[in-house]
């Protein structure tokens, strides 16, 4: 099936819609969760071991995720995975007291959302032309980030407002809609002439690992300022980090689509490096900010950080992608950022700890700057390939 080479087909827009009606459910109760598990007085680890079920159950099921939708196609997988999420945040009006039954939803949601992400933007990228697929995924992450600048607000409004439940079947209704809308979608299958077999070298995309490592360091970052801001905002009396959060996600709604149009006429490597540079800049300056406007500058550098390195380097992977498995690709990608994001608690909390917190930025800043210095290296080598050699020309 040959891409069309315009971008707001009705496909693509179907499928935006259906993109902002499953981070809407995950993202209305971002904010809201922690405080549904506190009111029953519940251990800070003990909710925090509760939440992280989903991102424990996405993570596995990712890869094989890739896998399937390489040989079956992307749309079944996408409904299984909306599936998983009307399940998870219908069940959770009913969980009452139950940690039990919490934990089990958890865990489907957390199913479902793994099935769901990766295979979405793989779709995404599928249905336009290679030569628009870094504006494809910009667009389509775009509202992502919509439903991020929304979402915690207007789940904690409802919450108080209405009680929890209402929030939890907001949230439901939102993943029913995308169910829905996932009838519409085409089949776009790409399945490899001879599906791989299931082994380790099956569920991970080999040429990507070198753009999947920039977005560890980059996801890194992104962990440091989910995890460590607010407390170190509350060490320097920086006020309250809505703001930043929500000036972050403002401009990355404008940004993420230019970076990768920008990506798609000069290459993905040339945007990296600069969002690379953006995210270790953000670091430095979080590291040593003892005044508020300090603070918030930082999320105009990390806005710039987040676009120039997810949809280019989302790009980047279905460009590396051998032999049709672009699903496969795309869940290396997707799963480099979760690593990146889980692996920043314990790691700059252990640097937290012993140094403080100011040290925890500058760690992450540090290795920012290290893998834009490799990635620097590689051009000079020569080393960085922009599509893979079975379908370059295709392309």
């Amino acid at each position: 099936m040959q891409a069309p080479d315009r971008l707001w087909t009705p496909a693509f827009v179907r499928l935006c819609l259906v993109g902002f009606c499953y981070y809407a459910c995950v993202y209305l109760l971002l904010s809201v969760m922690p405080l549904y598990l506190a009111r029953g007085g519940l251990a800070d680890v003990t909710i925090g071991a509760l939440l992280s079920l989903m991102n424990a159950a996405s993570l596995v099921v990712r890869p094989f995720a890739g896998w399937l939708t390489d040989i079956h196609g992307r749309r079944r997988y996408i409904a299984i995975g909306l599936l998983g999420l009307v399940l998870g945040t219908g069940g959770l009006p009913f969980a009452g007291a139950s940690l039990a039954l919490f934990a089990v939803l958890r865990i489907v949601l957390g199913l479902g959302w793994g099935n769901l992400t990766a295979t979405a933007n793989t779709l995404a990228g599928e249905l336009v032309s290679p030569r628009r697929r870094g504006e494809a995924l910009g667009f389509y992450t775009m509202f992502g980030s919509l439903a991020l600048a929304a979402g915690p607000a207007a789940g904690l409004y409802l919450a108080h407002a209405h009680g929890y439940a209402a929030a939890f079947w907001v949230a439901t209704a939102f993943a029913a809609a995308g169910l829905l809308l996932t009838l519409g979608l085409p089949q776009s299958k790409h399945a490899p002439a001879q599906p791989a077999p299931l082994r380790l070298g099956s569920l991970i995309s080999v040429p990507v690992l070198g753009p999947a490592m920039l977005v560890i360091v980059h996801s890194l970052m992104y962990g440091a300022l989910v995890n460590f801001l607010p407390l170190l905002a509350a060490s320097r009396s920086l006020g309250d980090t809505g703001l930043f959060f929500s000036i972050y996600a403002v401009l990355l709604l404008g940004l993420r689509s230019v970076a990768g149009r920008l990506s798609d006429r000069i290459g993905r490597a040339p945007v990296i490096a600069p969002g690379l540079l953006c995210g270790a800049a953000c670091m430095i300056l979080l590291a040593s900010a003892t005044r508020r406007w300090e603070m918030l500058a930082g999320a105009a550098l990390f806005a710039l950080a987040m676009a120039g390195v997810q949809p280019p380097s989302q790009a980047w992977g279905l460009d590396l992608a051998v032999g049709g498995r672009r699903g496969t690709a795309m869940s290396t990608i997707v799963m480099a950022q979760d690593i990146g994001i889980a692996g920043s608690g314990p790691l700059l909390g252990w640097v937290a700890t012993w140094a403080g917190l100011p040290a925890a930025f500058w760690v992450a800043g540090a290795a920012g700057l290290a893998a834009l210095a490799g990635l620097a290296i590689a051009w000079r080598l020569g080393r960085l390939p922009s599509r893979a050699p079975d379908h370059a020309a295709a392309s």
